[in-house]
């Protein structure tokens, strides 16, 4: 393997780190500022940290105390799985194995400063995970604890690694690759009124640009791709009501343009305990990384001609059935909330 693939990480010898002292304290602004940025600002529920030593840490970020006793019970433990082309260290909390809770940190093992610190991790003699609540525009270091790697556990990561980095997709094991959850089939008539008119926030993209690039299937194969990353952060959220919300999922499109709608926006779920919403709301977070993205704006998906095509509910993710029987309804509750206008539901 090349020098390439072992990248030299550089360190920020400023970066303070929670220790012993600090342990069921506030954490300071001044000392922590980029604790603060990532957990607060950027609003991530967990991430993954090269301290001031050059170390690997790992943070989880409760919304408060109790949340923490109740999502973390028994012997926390890190499994390594590949998804995609990513390597994914997934932080169980909950061992239960009707109700498992685990927490997955990406690592694109194609950009050198997180296969480096990937690397890093196997290479520690062990890797801190901080445990961090944050409440009130304040970050509490809840606890900490050291988790390492067996021989057998570092080889086989390290080998999927290297297979990630050379392409070798088929090299890797089928256990340790996660797979798409199957998605259930519903009805779109079996939503209710009440949340077809629901207003939302749509995600504007021009898509023949995105067609000109990928090809018809490549750019929304992309697309969905990303929204389910999104709804995998939901549905791993270190905050409860995050995991247990509801939503659907919009499409529309107007010419050279395509919509995105997200009903409801979100905006109420994550303004309350983030100081940046955009940031926060994993929709955001994922599709305005996209070069095709335009603007975002609160819509009704009815005006805009939309139809719904996924459903999430408290953990499952449903793909919504359409027939021209949806699109009678929806001109129908069109005429009914908006009687003066153009029915774009043709």
């Amino acid at each position: 393997m090349s020098e390439d693939f072992y990248p030299v990480l550089s360190p920020n010898p400023a970066l303070r780190s929670p220790e012993a002292s600090t342990q069921g304290e506030v954490l300071a602004k001044d000392v922590y500022p980029d604790l603060y940025e990532l957990a607060s600002e950027a609003g991530l529920p967990y991430f993954a940290r090269l301290n001031g030593a050059g170390e690997v840490e790992l943070y989880l970020v409760f919304e408060s105390v109790d949340a923490f006793v109740e999502q973390t019970r028994d012997a926390v433990s890190v499994e390594f799985k590949t998804y995609q082309d990513k390597l994914l260290g997934v932080i169980w909390t909950l061992s239960d194995p009707l109700q498992p809770l685990g927490f997955p940190l990406a690592f694109d093992i194609r950009q050198a400063e997180q296969r480096g610190m990937a690397m890093k991790m196997l290479e520690q003699p062990c890797t801190f995970l901080h445990y961090l609540a944050y409440e009130g525009g304040e970050l509490t270091h809840i606890y900490s604890e050291a988790i390492s790697f067996s021989a057998a556990e570092v080889e086989r990561t390290r080998e999927m690694i290297h297979s990630l980095y050379a392409g070798k997709m088929d090299a890797i094991p089928q256990e340790a690759q996660v797979r798409e959850e199957e998605t259930l089939s519903i009805p779109a008539l079996s939503l209710p009124d009440t949340v077809l008119a629901e207003d939302g926030l749509a995600y504007v993209f021009h898509y023949s640009r995105m067609v000109a690039a990928h090809g018809t299937e490549g750019a929304q194969h992309l697309l969905m791709n990303t929204v389910r990353q999104a709804v995998l952060v939901m549905r791993r959220h270190a905050r409860s009501e995050v995991r247990e919300s509801a939503f659907t999922v919009w499409v529309a499109e107007r010419g050279e343009l395509l919509e995105l709608i997200v009903t409801p926006g979100l905006s109420d779920l994550f303004e309350v305990v983030h100081m940046s919403e955009e940031e926060a709301n994993p929709f955001s977070r994922f599709l305005l990384t996209l070069p095709e993205f335009v603007e975002t704006k609160e819509v009704s998906p009815l005006r805009a001609g939309a139809f719904p095509f996924l459903r999430y509910e408290k953990g499952l993710l449903y793909h919504l059935e359409l027939d021209e029987e949806v699109q009678v309804r929806l001109r129908a509750l069109f005429v009914k909330t908006f009687p003066d206008m153009s029915v774009p539901y043709q």
